[in-house]
């Protein structure tokens, strides 16, 4: 069996069509061998042990409901009497078929291997379950079967099994309509497609990132979310010129990610843009050719607009009075959404990277240095009042009071080493409190260590242990400063906004623009 074959990856959306087409969830899903003309699921395969270890017995499901109705008619009419009286008199019927089952077991075989299941489901069994096509119960299986090698998911290979492609499509025309005859006129499986695929890149001052989620009921449910320390904004001046390897090295990167979104079906990609390329002189132009290399909409947001999609982002699993922190590589904001429901916004011109190039050249850095940082920060965070401030209450969880929520890779790696996770693991540290003292802590830790010893911590991105420093010294100043003594860390954030809401185009009146 050709193990090459391509394997398409089973969406979201694919689940919930497949969920209408059966009247119940799919379950133990390995591929979809076989899509109608409009794109939907029409032959389903399913493992051969399901969760649980109960065994199946059937590789190959009919799921396209015109599909199964033409089937039926003909099993209705004797079709499972004609195919096994052909196979006893028709010796090119009964061969087709059996090369067709041979394949049929080796996949079964391969996919219990592949998913470390234990044997004990008959792996040995033919199509549908009975041995052979000389004791076939069901013509659905072998419909679906016939339709899987027609569509190359069962493949053997033409050295192997020379024409098998169109001696399977002779047999179908012996015993099924004509293909073309089975499918619905109506894309009567559409009513079903309540799931979309959306992928969002966010290119910032430090990282490059890419969140791909599939959109259920108003929700991101995430598929792929990853990052990548780029440094675009290193060795960057307010109405300088960006790097020409940092541009190369987020180049290579953006590249990377809208191919693998691609890839994961994503049906619309945005690029979002914001500290670096807003503050060059060749932001703009840098990211447009971004998009036109990339076939991608693009958008440089301004901080306002940047910090609004973070807000709605962080806030689908925030209730309550929160005020969301995304400390940046070039900007810092600050977000709440206040009483009449519009949110306000701050953005600072502070953020990790550029403090830390404003402030430490020692390694390991010295207090003075920290301490630099720390009363940059503590004087910006001053200035944005009493509307982001705990109101006087310590405690960030209590009920009716306000906290503090954090976004963004300085505060996710802060939780990731005060969780003591040896890999990082977003599940882990979603939601997950980050009290003062323990950010306290690893501002002293950090801050005592080189560059090559916080390089070797674990959850440690490449490229982040140099600005790391900063980025908690900012976060330690904004809670001092602020009032709170817990933070919530929220791995949902402006990747989320964007694929929720669409970026908007760039003004301050937020996402509401059109993308170009």
């Amino acid at each position: 069996m050709n193990q090459e074959t391509s394997r398409e990856i089973v969406t979201l959306r694919d689940e919930t069509v497949i969920a209408g087409e059966l009247g119940r969830q799919p379950r133990d899903l390995t591929g979809i061998a076989t899509r109608c003309p409009y794109g939907y699921p029409a032959v389903i395969e399913t493992a051969p042990v399901m969760t649980g270890g109960a065994p199946n017995p059937t590789l190959l499901y009919v799921t396209c409901p015109s599909l199964a109705c033409a089937v039926s008619r003909v099993e209705a009419d004797g079709g499972v009497r004609r195919l096994k009286a052909s196979c006893h008199d028709d010796e090119s019927v009964r061969r087709v078929l059996l090369d067709i089952t041979e394949i049929y077991r080796e996949r079964r075989a391969a996919l219990a291997e592949e998913t470390a299941e234990p044997p004990g489901a008959r792996l040995g069994a033919g199509i549908g379950g009975p041995e052979g096509p000389e004791t076939a119960a069901c013509l659905h299986a072998y419909a679906a079967a016939l339709l899987a090698v027609m569509t190359g998911w069962l493949d053997a290979g033409e050295a192997r099994s020379p024409g098998l492609v169109e001696r399977a499509r002779e047999v179908w025309s012996r015993f099924l309509p004509p293909v073309e005859e089975c499918w619905c006129r109506d894309k009567r499986c559409e009513r079903w497609d309540t799931v979309t695929r959306s992928a969002a890149i966010d290119v910032g001052t430090i990282s490059v990132r890419l969140l791909v989620a599939d959109l259920k009921d108003g929700r991101p449910l995430t598929v792929v979310r990853r990052a990548e320390v780029t440094r675009l904004g290193e060795g960057l001046r307010p109405g300088g010129l960006l790097g020409e390897d940092a541009k190369r090295r987020t180049a290579d990167a953006v590249a990377r990610y809208a191919n693998e979104a691609r890839v994961q079906g994503a049906e619309s990609i945005v690029l979002a843009a914001t500290s670096a390329a807003r503050d060059s002189v060749d932001g703009e132009d840098f990211v447009t050719a971004l998009s036109q290399d990339n076939g991608v909409k693009s958008v440089v947001l301004t901080g306002t607009a940047e910090a609004e999609l973070a807000f709605t982002g962080a806030a689908l699993d925030m209730e309550g009075d929160s005020v969301v922190l995304d400390i940046g590589g070039g900007s810092t904001e600050v977000m709440r959404r206040l009483e009449n429901g519009s949110i306000r916004v701050v953005s600072l011109e502070i953020g990790a990277s550029r403090a830390t190039e404003r402030w430490i050249r020692s390694d390991p850095p010295t207090e003075r240095e920290i301490g630099n940082v720390y009363q940059e920060a503590q004087w910006a965070f001053k200035k944005i009042g009493f509307t982001f401030s705990a109101g006087g209450s310590l405690s960030a969880d209590s009920s009716g009071e306000r906290r503090l929520a954090g976004v963004a890779g300085t505060v996710t790696t802060l939780a990731c080493l005060d969780a003591g996770l040896e890999k990082y693991d977003p599940d882990e540290l979603h939601l997950r409190v980050l009290s003062l003292e323990s950010v306290r802590s690893l501002v002293e830790r950090l801050g005592a260590l080189t560059l090559k010893e916080r390089m070797s911590l674990p959850c440690m991105q490449r490229g982040r242990a140099g600005v790391i420093v900063g980025g908690a010294a900012i976060l330690l100043a904004a809670m001092e400063t602020l009032g709170y003594d817990r933070l919530t860390v929220s791995e949902r954030d402006l990747l989320d906004g964007l694929v929720l809401r669409g970026a908007g185009d760039g003004s301050d009146s937020g996402p509401t623009g059109p993308i170009s």
